[in-house]
């Protein structure tokens, strides 16, 4: 039996399966793992072949037009092993493939499965004493309580509960489970308690299992087999982030709408296999995954914390991006009127927040004043703009501005303000909650601007999906004038100087004048 667990793509969150010694996986009518035709465009009609051959399974690419993918590379036949992620086609869906251990294991899985299996034989001999372990398990939990050690006590308690269930399938048998539910359990305790209590935890294994030494060659075991698992996975994603690099390198430099489109699609794939990778580390090694995951300058940090506020977050920044983010911080370092803009962003401050917290905006979009005017509400534009927003006449009149000959609302930081706001939510309306910088990007280029790019990408294949109208996908395709890839940077920017506004002394401001 072979099962495709699938990870993304239109039929996300669901589990196909076949007893079949040959599985054929694409869109056409006669596959075993169907594809539907309009939602997965990468997919070929017949795109690849799940084969058991010789106690093995093998994925073999038939043709396909996008290419069967395995950690980022291009397969044509390749040996499976158990929890192998496979992605149909470059950008395209990706599924992990599970199968019973009869029908072939897959290498660290199958020793895993034989060692533990071994000293559960071994054990069962040895055991000279019998006693309950769920008995046993209830005490230690009532004595770690007593120690005000709540946190191992429900580890106890856990255990037992799982004890009984095994033992309650058996038809109120031995399960023979119980060892591995405590060694399991032991690997928790190592992790967060004392001494004293690891040592009473050792001692009730032992007492459970007849064999204190095992149970420690079991645990050390299964402990060696996730630090060896855990190197290979970081590994690999130290690999995949090379490859990334290397090909964020190309697209800064290419300009060939072709071939920028062709390394997205890499990009995407690599992107996508280097976050699996991390989610896999992360099931087994928190503090691990969390370091791989902040590997970066303080710059990198911030960036990621301001994303991650609105669901915005990208796995790959692109270099050009922050390059462009720097020179803005810099710049606004060296200005030498940055205390006295920071001393009229705060006198305003109060009143943005007003307007901006009354619709939930995000507080970085509010930097868009900072980036228009500096905040000066008596701002003029040769073009038409005016206030601290700089909206022009058509867009405060249908916020209910007052713009003709005789009164200019625009002037007013409280009506543009509250207009402004209004006239931002109308843009995540449109791009979506998570689409902060589109919408700042539409802000600059003007939403017409920005929609015709978008109906432009709707007309390629899946054109019309999120992750085509993402302000990282045009940004990256070069689909945004220049003016408007410096304009989002410029915003963020500023709003990065004002969350280190104390350690660039920018708090001891006099009065404007």
């Amino acid at each position: 039996m072979i099962r495709f667990l699938h990870l993304s793509g239109s039929l996300k969150g669901r589990t196909s399966a076949s007893g079949k010694s040959t599985v054929r996986i694409g869109r056409a009518p006669d596959c075993d793992v169907r594809f539907d035709p309009d939602n997965e465009p990468k997919v070929s009609s017949h795109h690849a072949e799940f084969l058991y051959e010789d106690g093995e399974w093998f994925v073999v690419d038939t043709g396909s037009t996008n290419g069967t993918i395995i950690e980022g590379e291009k397969v044509a036949k390749q040996r499976l092993r158990q929890g192998e992620e496979v992605q149909i086609g470059a950008g395209g869906p990706l599924v992990r493939v599970e199968f019973d251990a009869a029908d072939g294991s897959g290498g660290a899985m199958k020793t895993e499965a034989v060692s533990v299996t071994s000293l559960q034989k071994y054990l069962k001999p040895k055991a000279n004493k019998r006693i309950d372990a769920t008995q046993e398990l209830a005490v230690i939990a009532s004595e770690l309580k007593e120690n005000a050690d709540t946190e191992t006590a429900k580890l106890a308690e856990l255990a037992a509960k799982e004890v009984a269930a095994e033992r309650k399938k058996s038809g109120g048998q031995s399960s023979g489970r119980t060892m591995l539910i405590m060694a399991n359990t032991l690997k928790k305790v190592n992790v967060q308690t004392k001494s004293t209590t690891r040592k009473r935890w050792v001692k009730v294994v032992a007492i459970v299992g007849g064999a204190a030494l095992v149970v420690v060659a079991a645990l050390g075991i299964v402990i060696w087999q996730q630090q060896k698992q855990i190197q290979e996975l970081v590994r690999k994603k130290q690999g995949l982030d090379k490859q990334i690099a290397a090909i964020q390198r190309q697209m800064d430099d290419e300009t060939e709408p072709e071939r920028l489109v062709e390394l997205e699609q890499e990009l995407s794939t690599l992107s996508a296999n280097a976050e699996q990778t991390l989610t896999a580390v992360s099931k087994t090694d928190k503090t691990t995954a969390a370091a791989l995951a902040n590997t970066g300058d303080e710059l990198d940090r911030q960036i990621r914390e301001i994303l991650g506020k609105f669901d915005a977050a990208t796995y790959v920044v692109p270099p050009i991006f922050k390059e462009r983010l720097q020179a803005q911080v810099d710049e606004l370092k060296g200005s030498s009127n940055l205390k006295y803009i920071y001393h009229r962003k705060m006198k305003y401050w109060p009143m943005i927040q007003r307007e901006f917290n009354a619709l939930g905006l995000p507080e970085e979009m509010a930097y868009i004043a900072w980036a228009e005017t500096q905040f000066d509400p008596k701002a003029r534009n040769p073009s038409g703009a005016a206030g601290m927003w700089q909206l022009m006449p058509a867009v405060a009149q249908n916020f209910n501005l007052r713009v003709d000959k005789t009164v200019d609302e625009r002037f007013d930081p409280d009506k543009e303000t509250k207009a402004a706001a209004h006239y931002l939510a109308n843009l995540l309306a449109e791009y979506g909650s998570d689409s902060f910088m589109l919408a700042m990007a539409s802000y600059n280029r003007g939403e017409a601007g920005v929609r015709r790019v978008l109906h432009q990408i709707a007309q390629e294949p899946g054109g019309f999906r999120k992750e085509k109208r993402d302000f990282w996908h045009l940004y990256r395709l070069k689909k945004l004038p220049e003016e408007t890839r410096e304009y989002v940077p410029r915003v963020l920017a500023a709003a990065i100087i004002s969350r280190n506004a104390k350690k660039l002394g920018l708090e001891d401001t006099g009065s404007e004048e």
